[in-house]
């Protein structure tokens, strides 16, 4: 296949890919189902048009596309909402996982008759809620602030023990006679330790370095940025700690120091992540062969595995990990019901397939198929029980920047779009007659899309947008202030 058709190729799956989500908003089910729809339609038991199977290089891409997913993810987390909930992710992320992996392996081995080793491989490979398809699920969700970030830090520390489980079980089930509980244990705490004291020297370092080296283009600083993601990742993984833990932390650290031209980095890191994402997702439908997955093992082993992990081991893990935290019932039925499985789950499946498994192959249907159907059913009933569960909440007033006025050292001002709802309190007055806070100036009306030079007697309707000059502050003064004016609820902690 020459360059030509790949780019081709390659243009014509992202577009088809991102025309899907419209799709996936009207169907109500998680964007990923149909990014992997797409490389399925594309692969080789359909159409024809991709021939790709090689599991090397899939988790060569994967692991960079998630590393960009968990650095953006830790970009976007305030620690000020990532504090309280953190004992509980933690839970979550450890105790949470091993009694997901310990009930799926037991019903892996005395319903399905499976070996231990193969039992407790299955159980680890879909013990763990990813990180990409949790943000993907949760981006525009109108949902309680603390649900959400649990979710949200569950999904985005519960990798490392994912990928320890896999690759110890692996062994087990390579050379059962020279597996060790305490070697596991103690490599457990030593790649999570590190990986944690790495992430957060190397957040501090490259903040530092952002802030004073001064490039000579803005254009470099994104770069700069992705740069420290993926050095971050390389120096933990070389030092046999945990990666993706790293990465993750990174992102948090910047997240919540100051950053020259954070808005324009949070951006790029933003739309590569997108990138990442769908990319990601197509290349994982590429692997599949929908032939294999219609074997009738195959599909009786994935349908009990879903079944358990669904309706018995993802609810009890989450109680028992949320019993010593304040967490009602009703928390814990959406958190029960967001924490998807996604890309984790199948990268980590190619690495029996890596290490020569017999049962490798069956091992990677049967994850796919899992991970396919679990976020299908708990993506698409997510909305519902949020509704039921009486936890959706207005969203908050969005005020991304639009432009952002500053010098190299020093950001101090931007503009933000604001939309005027119908009804709202200022709906229908003239501007002289608004009560407007210091620290706002309406400098444009957007209108039908005309822009209207805002006077005194400009008189707002329902459906305008406003850019807003204000000072450069933090998000959550800025949206107490617009919501003075009565354009929504006013952001709570």
């Amino acid at each position: 296949m020459n360059e030509a058709t790949v780019l081709l190729l390659a243009g014509i799956l992202l577009l088809l890919a991102i025309i899907t989500t419209k799709f996936a908003v009207r169907l109500n089910v998680p964007t990923l189902i149909l990014f992997v729809f797409v490389g399925i339609l594309a692969g080789t038991d359909v159409t024809g048009w991709i021939d790709f199977a090689d599991f090397e290089q899939a988790r060569l891409f994967g692991t960079i596309a998630l590393v960009i997913i968990l650095f953006d993810g830790g970009l976007n987390t305030r620690w000020k909402n990532f504090k309280p909930v953190l004992p509980a992710a933690l839970s979550l992320a450890t105790i949470g996982v091993l009694v997901t992996t310990g009930l799926i392996a037991v019903v892996a081995h005395y319903l399905l008759d499976f070996s231990w080793p193969i039992a407790l491989l299955i159980g680890a490979l879909v013990g763990s809620t990813d990180a990409a398809a949790v943000f993907s699920l949760l981006n525009g969700q109108s949902i309680d602030q603390k649900v959400k970030h649990t979710l949200e830090a569950e999904s985005g520390t519960n990798d490392p023990m994912a990928v320890f489980l896999t690759i110890l079980f692996t062994e087990f089930a390579l050379s059962p006679a020279a597996f060790s509980i305490g070697q596991g244990i103690v490599a457990l705490l030593y790649e999570m330790g590190l990986g944690l004291l790495i992430g957060l020297v190397i957040g501090w370092g490259l903040t530092t370095l952002m802030n004073r080296i001064q490039l000579q283009s803005s254009a470099l600083y994104p770069t700069l940025l992705i740069s420290g993601a993926l050095l971050s990742y390389g120096v933990a993984t070389s030092l046999h700690a945990s990666g993706f833990l790293a990465v993750y932390v990174t992102g948090i650290w910047l997240s919540n120091h100051d950053l020259i031209y954070r808005d324009i980095l949070v951006r790029f890191s933003g739309s590569l992540s997108h990138l990442a994402e769908v990319g990601m997702f197509i290349m994982l439908g590429l692997l599949v062969f929908p032939k294999q997955l219609l074997d009738p093992r195959t599909l009786l082993v994935s349908a009990v595995i879903v079944l358990t992990l669904v309706l018995i081991a993802r609810p009890l893990a989450v109680f028992l990990s949320l019993l010593p935290f304040p967490y009602n019932i009703r928390e814990q039925s959406v958190i029960t019901a967001a924490g998807l499985r996604g890309a984790v789950p199948i990268i980590l499946a190619t690495y029996p397939l890596s290490s020569g498994l017999p049962e490798a192959n069956l091992l990677f249907n049967i994850v796919f198929f899992t991970v396919m159907t679990s976020a299908l059913l708990q993506g698409t009933a997510l909305p519902w029980i949020v509704k039921l569960m009486k936890l959706d909440v207005k969203p908050l007033i969005d005020v991304e920047p639009l432009i952002q006025f500053m010098t190299v050292a020093n950001p101090n001002a931007e503009i933000v779009e604001v939309s005027v709802p119908s009804f709202c309190r200022i709906d229908g007055k003239t501007l002289q007659e608004i009560e407007m806070p210091q620290d706002l100036l309406v400098v444009a009306v957007i209108r039908n899309d005309t822009i209207i030079t805002p006077r005194g007697q400009t008189r707002l309707i329902g459906g305008d947008q406003l850019l807003i000059l204000t000072p450069k502050q933090s998000e959550e003064r800025i949206r107490k202030l617009i919501a003075s004016l009565g354009l929504g609820q006013p952001f709570s902690d």
